[in-house]
């Protein structure tokens, strides 16, 4: 049986069909992608499966027993829990049995009845045979993937960030038992190797899983198959996103042909008719209006609406836009975020920032808006920049104002018509043009911020994750207008598909180790955009520390380096005897018959500790004698 089961499934609201018709299934081997323009309705047919919302017609049918992890977008936490308690209840029933044996040991110290020792050994059986011990591993493989390390676990969830408390809410849902996992985009606040990393986990999971992403590489790299909702209708195709889209393409194509041509022939027989009706061919007249009555009609493909940006630049910048030479920054007094930075943008550069989260991406990006300062090095800013700045957080937008009036603000003089047209560039029409900024969507949000942002016209863009809940044609249409874009533009994503179209220069976060000690810095690989992303997360690069300066000093007697020579190799063949004599040593304790005599074993190890001693001793003394040798070699 299907785990899920949706047949002719439809759901209205206020007279208007949100959904209607749907019937797909979630079977036990389902990888599927979910995806449609923000405000398709995905997060509302996920709510009908679940249960959560009930359909005006249709039916939605859940196996019996049947356990669902469901990830929702937005996931209130409790603030006072500390990060490991709470990922620990995502199995109550171990939490149960670890209170348990916890009471039990306890109680067994003070009192060590026979009855108790049953009752914890039973309790101990059970706790293993759940899954218990692998179930702490599996806890820290999936914490430390997602970057919490151990040292946080005690932190209380109201002490992280909201992207970090989107990543605790994942880890929670990967980790709870269940037979089909639903993921509601859980990409977002995810860095490149995270995503690499949840692709990999769910493959290996062998588990069923629907998934809301609009993250094509995403998509290409986990899903089997696709749900595609438009205009409140799914249709579904197997492959992964890219599968779906060459199909879909194909689809459209055809259909829109099929349809001029019968549009065509329907136009060339009315025209027949009209002219023959009454006149000899009168019959064949009939009989083609016969013919068109029972025609089955092909339908017109629907025109999605298609938004069209076009980002304008009021004035040429320079040519040079930013130099930093030998930079390092952080957040004073303690934390240190890169140094050794000699980084250059040009005019027209179109550079994607890459690290991972808590790098110091969006301090780099606030650095060159002049909003932070460097702790030493140098940075030189162009002339005549205009810069427009994507925050992937949008505080600048007051939640007071109207979606109108937010626009309206920035050209007060405009006719209504004008700004209502703008809006409308970006998917704004009707009545969501009054609706207040507090109460629209993510992805409403971001259309609005770049509504604000393109209208500027500036020649520098500096975008911290532009396409963070942007749905995937608004993606495509805004990497359409910034390759089309004639400014400059310095950007952070983690869409593998658009900085993979978009990127010319990479500046990577890389961590090096020199002298004992780990830092990082940022530099620029002359590369393409998979080993940008590789450098990002490689091990530290080791840097080799320079060689002291050598001091000139008097000329040395060549008999004296001999002599230390002759030394060195005397050590040698000393040190060939001693290990000799350790391999005769091992050799007789090796053998049967030496473990009848005792006072033979004990003597046979006192030699065998002496003899390594003095081994270890030798060692010691021929790489003294090495050195001098060496140090002395390169005198003068």
């Amino acid at each position: 049986m299907s785990l899920i089961r949706v047949n002719e499934l439809a759901l209205e609201f206020s007279g208007t069909y949100v959904l209607k018709n749907i019937s797909c299934s979630l079977e036990r081997n389902s990888r599927v992608g979910l995806i449609g323009k923000n405000g398709s309705g995905k997060t509302t047919l996920i709510r009908l499966m679940l249960g959560l919302l009930q359909p005006t017609s249709g039916e939605v049918l859940r196996a019996r027993h049947c356990r669902i992890a469901h990830l929702p977008q937005n996931m209130e936490l409790p603030p006072e829990l500390v990060l490991l308690d709470y990922i620990k209840s995502s199995r109550p029933d171990l939490l149960q049995l670890e209170r348990r044996i916890a009471e039990l040991s306890s109680s067994f110290v003070s009192n060590s009845t026979s009855g108790l020792e049953s009752e914890l050994a039973a309790a101990v059986e059970e706790y293993t045979a759940k899954g218990g011990y692998e179930h702490d591993n599996e806890i820290k493989y999936v914490l430390t993937s997602l970057a919490f390390p151990e040292t946080e676990w005690k932190k209380r969830i109201g002490d992280f960030s909201g992207g970090e408390q989107t990543r605790i809410c994942l880890a929670y849902f990967l980790l709870m038992p269940h037979d089909l996992l639903i993921l509601d985009e859980p990409t977002n606040h995810l860095d490149l190797a995270m995503i690499t990393w949840l692709e990999r986990y769910l493959l290996k999971q062998d588990k069923p899983f629907l998934v809301v992403s609009h993250d094509r590489e995403f998509l290409d790299n986990t899903v089997s198959t696709i749900f595609s909702l438009r205009e409140g209708k799914l249709s579904i195709t197997k492959g992964n996103y890219r599968s779906f889209k060459e199909a879909d393409d194909i689809a459209r194509l055809s259909q829109e042909r099929e349809f001029e041509r019968q549009q065509k022939f329907i136009a060339e027989t009315r025209a027949f008719i009209q002219k023959n009706i009454a006149g000899q061919k009168t019959n064949q007249a009939k009989s083609r209006l016969k013919m068109l009555a029972r025609l089955d009609i092909v339908q017109k493909p629907q025109q999605e609406k298609q938004v069209k940006l076009q980002i304008k630049t009021s004035k040429r910048s320079g040519n040079d836009i930013y130099t930093l030479k030998e930079v390092r920054f952080g957040i004073p007094p303690e934390l240190e975020l890169a140094r050794e930075v000699t980084l250059f943008a040009h005019y027209q550069d179109r550079i994607c920032v890459i690290g991972p989260n808590g790098c110091g991406k969006t301090t780099l990006l606030k650095i060159l808006l002049g909003e932070h300062d460097i702790c030493e090095g140098q940075l030189k800013t162009g002339a005549s920049l205009q810069i427009g700045y994507f925050d992937q957080h949008q505080v600048a937008l007051d939640e007071s104002l109207s979606v109108l009036d937010t626009i309206w603000q920035l050209v007060p003089s405009a006719p209504r018509g004008y700004v209502l047209g703008w809006l409308a560039r970006f998917g704004f029409s009707g009545d969501e043009v009054e609706k207040p900024v507090s109460v629209l969507s993510g992805g409403e949000t971001s259309r609005l911020y770049l509504c604000v942002l393109i209208h500027q016209n500036p020649n520098l863009l500096i975008l911290d994750e532009p396409t963070n809940h942007l749905d995937l044609d608004m993606t495509e249409a805004l990497l359409e207008a910034l390759t089309a874009y004639e400014g400059t533009i310095i950007f952070v994503s983690h869409d593998r598909w658009f900085l993979s179209r978009l990127a010319t220069k990479f500046w990577v976060f890389r961590k090096k180790l020199g002298q004992g000690k780990a830092f990082t810095t940022i530099k620029e690989p002359d590369c393409g955009p998979e080993r940008a992303i590789e450098l990002a997360f490689a091990e530290p690069e080791r840097v080799k520390a320079p060689p002291p300066p050598r001091e000139k000093k008097r000329k040395l007697n060549p008999w004296y380096l001999d002599q230390i020579h002759l030394q060195i190799e005397a050590r040698n063949r000393q040190l060939g005897k001693l290990q000799e004599e350790l391999g005769h040593i091992h050799t007789r304790l090796s053998r049967s018959d030496t473990y009848s005599d005792q006072s033979r074993i004990l003597q046979l190890r006192a030699e065998m500790e002496a003899l390594e001693q003095q081994i270890k001793s030798t060692h010691a003394e021929i790489a003294l004698l090495e050195e001098k040798y060496l140090s002395l070699s390169y005198e003068e």
